[in-house]
C-alpha cells in the first residue's frame, strides 16, 4: 500500500483556513527570495495575532491531532513509520531552513546595528570636538577680557595718581 499524505495535508491545510505559501527553492533572484520570506514573515505574524501572541492554538494543535489519528487508520505500522519519518525530515528540515533564515536576520540586524553605533560614536566624537574647540576659543576670550580689564584698571590707577589723588578732569 503507498502512504497518500494528500489527504492529512488536505485536512491540515482545510484545519489552517487554506494559508499556505509556496517557495522556489531554486531560484537565485535575491529579490524573489526576498519577496518570498516578506510574505512567510507576513503570515506567520498574521496568525500569531490572531492567535493572542502565539504560533498556535491548543484548539487548533487538538484539532489537528484528532484529523491525524483519525485519518492515519487503516495504515500498517510499517506505512506510518514511513509517514512517521518523512514527516521528521520535513520537520528537521523546516526548522534548519528557519534556523538559517532566523540566523541570516540577526546577522543582518547586527551589521545594522554595528554601523549605526559607529555613525553615532563619530558623530559623537564630532560634537565633542567642536565642544572642546568652543570651550578653548571661550577660554581665550575670557583670557584676552581679563588682560584689557587689566591693563584699563592700570591704566586708571595711573591716571588717577598722575591728576592727583583719584579726581580726574579731563577735557578733550
Amino acid at each position: 500500500m503507498i502512504v497518500s499524505s494528500w489527504g492529512i495535508k488536505k485536512d491540515i491545510l482545510h484545519l489552517c483556513e487554506n494559508r499556505k505559501v509556496l517557495f522556489d527553492n531554486k531560484t537565485k533572484d535575491p529579490a524573489k527570495k526576498a519577496g518570498q520570506l516578506q510574505q512567510l514573515l507576513s503570515l506567520v505574524n498574521m496568525v500569531i495575532s490572531q492567535n493572542g501572541g502565539k504560533p498556535f492554538t491548543n484548539e487548533l494543535f487538538t484539532e489537528l491531532k484528532t484529523e491525524g489519528v483519525n485519518s492515519l487508520e487503516g495504515y500498517s505500522k510499517r506505512e506510518l513509520s514511513e509517514l512517521k519519518e518523512q514527516m521528521h525530515r520535513s520537520y528537521e528540515e523546516q526548522l534548519k531552513r528557519i534556523t538559517e533564515m532566523i540566523e541570516s536576520k540577526l546577522s543582518a540586524t547586527t551589521d545594522r546595528l554595528q554601523q549605526q553605533l559607529a555613525e553615532e560614536q563619530a558623530a559623537r566624537r564630532r560634537v565633542e570636538e567642536n565642544a572642546q574647540a568652543a570651550q578653548m576659543k571661550s577660554n581665550d576670550e575670557i583670557r584676552n577680557l581679563r588682560e584689557h580689564l587689566g591693563r584699563t584698571r592700570r591704566e586708571t590707577e595711573e591716571l588717577r595718581s598722575r591728576t592727583g589723588k583719584g579726581r580726574t578732569c579731563a577735557i578733550m
